[in-house]
């Protein structure tokens, strides 16, 4: 078989992935889609059909729910526990001047659409002062074969197919550039990884691929490196196992959605203007042409005939705007929050937690995934430059936030909460705790720095307090007494 083989669970796959990526392109690219998702008319005329298409409006919620989680989930900079003296590495970690936050983002913004992603550790063969490892990223769609195996007891992966895009300049022209496939075949043999590559034959066969230079052997301070340096990075594991994409629900009710838009447009366009009909022959004499239409025009018509306006009722575009309002209530339950109308009446923090419990765990679930995932890409990263024995004796370690509702706490609450503290029910740290995360303490101080900073403001007040006037008389001996008042009439 030659080295584009795809594996068939692939293969079905790239189906769904297809349709969610027409989806978080947007209009432009259903479109471009034609007919896939919007079925000829009846008519079958080609340019009747694009009109027909174009007047619809495509309502994206499938990219503003990838944004909005995305947006929960890096509102924070991930936390990064990496060796000291290889931090700056995580500035660069492509070699191609992206970051480790910018990179964990696409990769997030892709498992959560997609429900999958690639990371491939390299490192250059040819000796330099500057060479260390680095990241590069792939498609789900690009990761195209895969096999593993069962050593020693663990599931490993032992051949991995990869398709690159390679950018080169014509050879007859050197300012024209084409951009060409490659493939990237990774094997465990005996123990070593081997990687080689593969180009097409020739420019008259480019489906022919062929291997592109001599196959060469990761190595790490001059031994063999033991396993493929590859991690997938799923929406709920990091394994090789094809699983179901997070939003493929979601991007299905969306293409309904599109498709009743595209009816009700096209319905408006059809009825908008009342058309004028007539019925019944002409008046002898009258001429064929077509019948003027203005306030100064008269038609002639046999006593027989008659004339009207036709002019649209009935409730058909009103059942496409109740079908596209319960699509978009369906979105909204299959992970649209963004697309849901607020609440009518005020909610509790509770309520609002309950009503979200669905949505917050498939986010915390991606976010564990990532976290996994790049633990174990820094891991390989982590001891290629370092002298542990295994990856996994590198301490490092990331973690996302998964704190998704900042709901503020009400001032009910916080009445609750001062009362117990006066009635000595809690203590003064469970009360500053409940200020703070009810967002309405400073971050990042405890309660020890708090009741500093109250003593502080306090003896500035004491120290600032104004004095006394001076008493005009002076002060009374010791034992003084007062006399007695007069009596009446004395």
């Amino acid at each position: 078989m030659p080295v584009n083989t795809e594996r068939k669970d692939f293969a079905d796959m790239k189906v769904k992935w297809a349709r969610l990526r027409d989806c978080i392109g947007g209009r432009d690219a259903i479109l471009k889609a034609g007919v896939k998702y919007v079925p000829l008319l009846p008519a079958k005329d080609l340019v009747e059909n694009e009109d027909y298409r174009r007047r619809g409006s495509f309502y994206n919620a499938t990219k503003r729910t990838v944004e909005g989680m995305m947006g929960s989930i890096f509102q924070e900079a991930p936390e990064v526990e990496f060796p000291e003296d290889m931090k700056p590495y995580l500035d660069d970690i492509t070699l191609g001047n992206v970051p480790f936050e910018m990179f964990a983002q696409t990769t997030g913004n892709e498992v959560m659409l997609i429900g999958r992603f690639g990371v491939l550790v390299d490192m250059s063969s040819v000796p330099s002062i500057d060479n260390r490892p680095y990241c590069i990223g792939y498609l789900a769609e690009d990761i195209v074969n895969w096999k593993t195996s069962r050593l020693q007891g663990a599931e490993v992966l032992t051949m991995l197919v990869l398709r690159e895009s390679i950018e080169q300049t014509v050879p007859t022209d050197p300012f024209i550039s084409e951009v060409i496939e490659q493939y990237r075949e990774l094997r465990l043999v005996d123990g070593k990884c081997i990687v080689q590559l593969w180009r097409p034959k020739s420019e008259k066969e480019k489906n022919v691929f062929v291997h592109h230079g001599t196959p060469v052997t990761l190595n790490r301070r001059g031994e063999a490196l033991p396993f493929i340096p590859f991690v997938f990075i799923c929406a709920s594991n990091a394994t090789s196992v094809l699983e179901e994409p997070p939003l493929i629900d979601l991007a299905d009710v969306n293409l309904g959605h599109w498709r009743n838009s595209v009816d009700y447009e096209y319905g408006l366009h059809l009825v908008a203007l009342p058309t004028p009909w007539v019925a019944g022959a002409r008046a002898s004499g009258a001429d064929s042409s077509p019948l003027p239409i203005g306030p100064s025009k008269v038609w002639e018509l046999d006593i027989q005939g008659s004339a009207g306006m036709l002019e649209f009722s009935g409730e058909g575009l009103g059942a496409l705007v109740t079908a596209m309002n319960e699509k978009k209530k369906q979105m909204a339950t299959l992970g649209a929050r963004l697309l849901e109308d607020s609440a009518i009446v005020p909610e509790t923090a509770s309520a609002v937690t309950m009503r979200h419990a669905g949505e917050h765990a498939s986010l915390r679930t991606v976010a564990q995934s990532v976290e996994l995932g790049f633990t174990l890409v820094l891991r390989i990263v982590a001891w290629w430059m370092g002298n542990e024995a295994l990856p996994q004796d590198t301490e490092v370690g990331v973690e996302l936030n998964k704190d998704y509702l900042n709901v503020k706490a009400s001032p009910q609450d916080i009445q609750a909460a001062l009362a117990a503290l006066q009635a000595e029910e809690i203590s003064y740290e469970t009360w500053w705790n409940i200020l703070v995360t009810g967002g309405w303490g400073r971050e990042g101080i405890d309660a020890d720095a708090e009741v500093e900073a109250i003593e502080k403001r306090r003896k500035e007040r004491e120290k600032n307090k104004p004095k006394p006037p001076p008493q005009s008389f002076p002060p009374r001996k010791p034992g003084y007494q007062e006399p007695p008042p007069p009596e009446p009439g004395v």
